[in-house]
C-alpha cells in the first residue's frame, strides 16, 4: 500500500513540477491509477493542490482513473462524484466523506414551506437528486405541537464492500415532512439547501385546472341524424363571422346559442361550424330527446376526475371455501359514470382520456337478482380549449308492454279478454355525450 501511495505521489509531483505559470490553488493534473484506494488518490490530490484535507472514515473502495491535463478542482470533483462522495469546506480545510456523514456533521436545519404542492409528491424526487439510490424511508408528521410520528424501513441489500444497507445510516432521515405546516425539513449543508430551493422554484407552482362540461342525452334513434351525429346534415353548416382589427387581432362572433362543433375548412381556411345546442333544445321540447345529466367538474391538470349519477345496486355473491358456502353483498354502480383525465399540452391543446358509461339495472324476478345493461365508450383525444367532442353510438333497445282492463269485467272468464287491451312497443335510443373541456384561467 505504501508503495502505491508513493508511486501516485511521485507521478503527480512530476506532472505538477513540469507545469509553469499555473496557479498553485488549481494546478493541472495528470493521473493514471488502476484499482487504487480512493483514500490514497484523495491524499495524493491534496498534496499536489497543497490543500488541507480531512477524509472521513466513510470513504472506502477502489477507483480506476486516467486524467490528462485536468484542473485540480475538477479532478477532486470527478473522484468524489464517481464514488458518491461530497465535500464541505470548514475555513480552509476540505472535509471529504459520504453525503450523509458530511450533512450530519456540518449541516444545519433548513425549512422549505410549500405553497401549492403536496410534500409527499416531491420528497422522493428531492431525495433521489440529493442522495442517489433510495435506502430507506422516513416521514415526520406533526399535529399542532404534539409529538412527531416517524416510520422507517431499511433495505437489506448487501453492498459491494460487504456492508449491508441496514448497517448504513439512512440519508432520508435528514429530509422529513412537517404536515402541519406543509413543509420540508432538511438537516444538511448550505449547498444541499440551495439545490433544493432551486428545484422547488420550478416544482412548487400553482397547477393549471381544467373544467369539463358534459351533456348526456338519450335521443330517439331516428332523430340522431338531426344532430349530425351520422354526418348527414339536415341544415347547411354555419360560418362564424370573423373580423380583423388594425393590429391583426381576429374577433370571432357567433349567432345563436352556445354549443359549437367544428369540422373541415372552407376555401378561406376557416372551419365549418354546426350549432348543435339549438337543435338539442328543439328535440327535448318535442319529446324526442331526454337530458339524462348535465354535470360539470373541474380537476387539476393530470389528475383524474369522476362523476357518478345513479344508484349502487346490491348484488348477492356466493363464495365456496373448504366446502362452506358464504353469501356476501357487493354493490355495483348503475347510472351515468364519467371518468376523465385532462393533460394540458405545451401547444395549448388539451389531451383528454375519457371513459363514459351508461348502465341500468333491471330486476329479474325468477332469480331475484338484477340484470345490469351497460353501454360504454373509452377514448383519448386532443382538443382545443373550449372545443366540443361528441361520443355517440351507445345504442340501446327498450321493449314496453302496457296492459289495460276494465275493472271486474276484465277478470271474467272467457269474455274477459273483450274488456282488456294490450299494447307493445319497441324503442331504440342512442345515448349521445357532448364533452367540452375548458382551461380555467
Amino acid at each position: 500500500m505504501r508503495c502505491l501511495i508513493k508511486s501516485i505521489l511521485v507521478a503527480l509531483w512530476i506532472c505538477f513540477s513540469t507545469i509553469t505559470g499555473v496557479a498553485v490553488a488549481n494546478p493541472q493534473v495528470n493521473m493514471n491509477v488502476i484499482n487504487g484506494e480512493v483514500r490514497d488518490v484523495l491524499t495524493a490530490l491534496a498534496t499536489i493542490g497543497k490543500a488541507n484535507m480531512v477524509i472521513d472514515d466513510s470513504v472506502k473502495g477502489t477507483i480506476t482513473i486516467q486524467l490528462t491535463n485536468i484542473p485540480y478542482a475538477s479532478a477532486v470533483d470527478l473522484v468524489c462524484k464517481t464514488k458518491g462522495l461530497t465535500y464541505q469546506f470548514v475555513d480552509d480545510v476540505m472535509v471529504v466523506g459520504v453525503a450523509d456523514q458530511i450533512g450530519r456533521g456540518f449541516g444545519s436545519v433548513h425549512i422549505f414551506k410549500l405553497k401549492f404542492i403536496n410534500p409527499d409528491s416531491v420528497k422522493d424526487t428531492i431525495f433521489s437528486i440529493l442522495f442517489g439510490e433510495r435506502k430507506g424511508e422516513k416521514a415526520t408528521k406533526t399535529a399542532g405541537s404534539s409529538a412527531n410520528l416517524q416510520k422507517s424501513t431499511t433495505a437489506s441489500a448487501t453492498s459491494t464492500s460487504g456492508e449491508t444497507a441496514s448497517e448504513k445510516s439512512t440519508e432520508l432521515d435528514r429530509l422529513t415532512i412537517d404536515y402541519a405546516t406543509n413543509s420540508l425539513v432538511l438537516f444538511g449543508t448550505e449547498a444541499e439547501a440551495a439545490q433544493i430551493q432551486k428545484l422547488l422554484s420550478e416544482l412548487d407552482i400553482p397547477y393549471q385546472q381544467v373544467s369539463l362540461e358534459a351533456e348526456v342525452l338519450a335521443i330517439s334513434k331516428d332523430k340522431t341524424k338531426d344532430l349530425g351525429i351520422e354526418w348527414s346534415w339536415e341544415a347547411t353548416p354555419q360560418y362564424a363571422e370573423r373580423t380583423t382589427d388594425d393590429n391583426g387581432a381576429v374577433t370571432v362572433t357567433r349567432s345563436g346559442s352556445k354549443g359549437v362543433i367544428q369540422f373541415g375548412r372552407n376555401p378561406e381556411g376557416n372551419p365549418y361550424e354546426f350549432y348543435y345546442q339549438a337543435t338539442i333544445n328543439a328535440l327535448v321540447s318535442n319529446g324526442d330527446a331526454k337530458v339524462l345529466a348535465k354535470p360539470k367538474v373541474t380537476t387539476i391538470n393530470g389528475k383524474q376526475a369522476q362523476i357518478l349519477i345513479g344508484d349502487r345496486i346490491p348484488v348477492q355473491v356466493q363464495t365456496l371455501t373448504n366446502g362452506i358456502t358464504t353469501t356476501s353483498t357487493e354493490y355495483i354502480d348503475a347510472g351515468i359514470k364519467l371518468i376523465y383525465t385532462p393533460r394540458i399540452n405545451t401547444d395549448g391543446l388539451i389531451t383528454v382520456d375519457v371513459r363514459t358509461e351508461v348502465s341500468s339495472a333491471t330486476l329479474v324476478p325468477d332469480i331475484k337478482a338484477y340484470k345490469i345493461t351497460t353501454r360504454q365508450a373509452e377514448t383519448t383525444v386532443r382538443l382545443k380549449d373550449g372545443e366540443t367532442m361528441v361520443i355517440g353510438g351507445l345504442i340501446g333497445a327498450t321493449d314496453n308492454e302496457v296492459r289495460k282492463a276494465v275493472p271486474f269485467f276484465g277478470d271474467l272468464p272467457i269474455i274477459g279478454s273483450l274488456f282488456k287491451n294490450f299494447n307493445k312497443s319497441h324503442n331504440d335510443t342512442e345515448v349521445v355525450i357532448f364533452l367540452t373541456p375548458r382551461i380555467v384561467k
